[in-house]
């Protein structure tokens, strides 16, 4: 009898993180700096997932430009332009401020409850990562890699 408890509680434990260490939530980071031309551009991804697919994604996007603050503006308004279309979308929040002499754009994301419909209905071209309703973490990390961009999980 002793032996049988002992065989279950491993068999249980076993069972345990068999099918629950796969559901825990993980984060990828993804960073680039760029330096180009008295622009300085800071950009910072963090990548929420379970098992291989994106739950939630905050994004911070850092422009410093060193005295034209009129390009600061104009980076600022294209910026805002880009993010617009998903302004009525819930679960996308997005902010664009200009700070002294920095661009400021964050982006939160909430893959686990966003209309993905939506969000391909604004621009097909979120097709290119978002398979039937998700987002695997692989796509999402070689989209950003393609860009330059350096990610650890």
């Amino acid at each position: 009898m002793r032996n049988l408890k002992k065989v279950l509680v491993v068999v249980s434990l076993v069972l345990l993180f068999a099918t629950g260490c796969g559901n825990e939530m993980k984060t990828m980071t993804c960073t680039r700096k760029m330096n180009q031309n008295g622009m300085n551009a800071d950009l910072h991804y963090e990548v929420d997932y379970k098992k291989d697919t994106v739950s939630k994604v905050k994004t911070t996007e850092k422009i410093t430009i060193d005295g034209d603050s009129e390009l600061l503006e104009t980076y600022k308004n294209t910026v805002e332009t880009t993010y617009a279309p998903y302004k009525d979308v819930e679960h996308y929040n997005y902010n664009v401020e200009v700070q002294d002499n920095t661009l400021i754009s964050t982006v939160e994301i909430d893959y686990e409850k966003i209309d993905t419909k939506k969000m391909l209905e604004i621009d097909s071209a979120n097709g290119q990562l978002i398979k039937d309703g998700k987002i695997k973490l692989e796509d999402l990390k070689s989209a950003y890699e393609s860009a330059g961009i350096t990610c650890e999980k």
